[in-house]
């Protein structure tokens, strides 16, 4: 666990923010090179990046500190200190996504195609932001006696918790969580001929892989919405339930409304014999 990666007199390289930043500029990278592959003005996707990911992260911490409220009483400035630590993937969503649909309508880009583009990026940042969790010692799991369990240093979030117990890393959990659904949707996104269809691949699987890694994580116990037997259901488990159902149910829709067009009609596929 690094927080800090070095002092240089008042400045400090702190790692969560690092890990954010190269999250961008890798994603950014992949977003335009695809868009240049395509034939599309690299500088609009560029734009179009920037502002998914100011809306994106604005949402991600407005979330965050909705839910963490008494944790910024007196230290309202602290709301701004993103490089400590604090994001709501789901929040990121929330506000990136209509963000992007606008941007996409003012400037006349097609909105599908658009998200494919940045689909493989949004899940490979997402893997490079939650090393940057691991790294910070925030978003840190519940025990456990799997050999790979991990102690977290005296001093840290997971320590104070759990003292010296072993935990899940939960944050490199969410590491692969993202690493395989930006393989897939590599590898699957070009035979995917309806526009959007690896948007909602890429979202569907890393909902449904993160509400599975959600079960190891610690949370608060006011963010446990429902409960079955000894088992709590957190708020974050049962939204990417419903996302990954979402996006598997658009997914199959727009391929069978892609497929229904690109088959001829009866009336185009007969053809008239010639006059006698």
């Amino acid at each position: 666990m690094h927080p800090e990666i070095f002092h240089l007199g008042p400045f400090v390289l702190r790692s969560y923010g690092l890990a954010l930043a190269i999250a961008f500029l890798v994603g950014i990278w992949l977003a335009t090179r695809e868009a240049r592959a395509r034939g599309w003005d690299t500088d609009q996707v560029l734009n179009l990046g920037l502002v998914v990911l100011a809306a994106g992260v604005a949402g991600s911490r407005l979330l965050y500190v909705l839910g963490h409220v008494g944790e910024f009483q007196g230290r309202w400035l602290h709301v701004f200190a993103l490089w400590e630590g604090g994001l709501t993937l789901w929040g990121g969503f929330l506000l990136g996504v209509p963000a992007g649909i606008w941007f996409c309508s003012r400037h006349k880009m097609p909105t599908w195609e658009a998200a494919d583009i940045l689909a493989g990026p949004t899940a490979l940042g997402a893997a490079i932001g939650r090393f940057g969790c691991f790294l910070n010692g925030c978003c840190y799991g519940t025990p456990t006696k799997l050999p790979w369990g991990m102690r977290f240093p005296e001093g840290s979030l997971p320590y104070q918790q759990f003292g010296n117990q072993p935990l899940h890393p939960s944050q490199l959990y969410n590491v692969l969580a993202g690493l395989v659904t930006f393989v897939v949707v590599t590898a699957v996104g070009p035979k995917l001929k309806a526009p959007g269809q690896r948007w909602w691949l890429m979202l569907g699987l890393y909902a449904l892989l993160r509400a599975a890694v959600d079960t190891t994580r610690y949370y608060e116990p006011s963010a446990y919405i429902l409960h079955i037997g000894g088992t709590g259901i957190a708020e974050s488990e049962l939204v990417g339930v419903l996302l990954a159902v979402w996006s598997a149910v658009l997914f199959f829709l727009m391929g069978a409304t892609a497929k229904a067009q690109t088959v001829p009609s009866a009336s185009e596929a007969t053809t008239t014999p010639p006059a006698g």
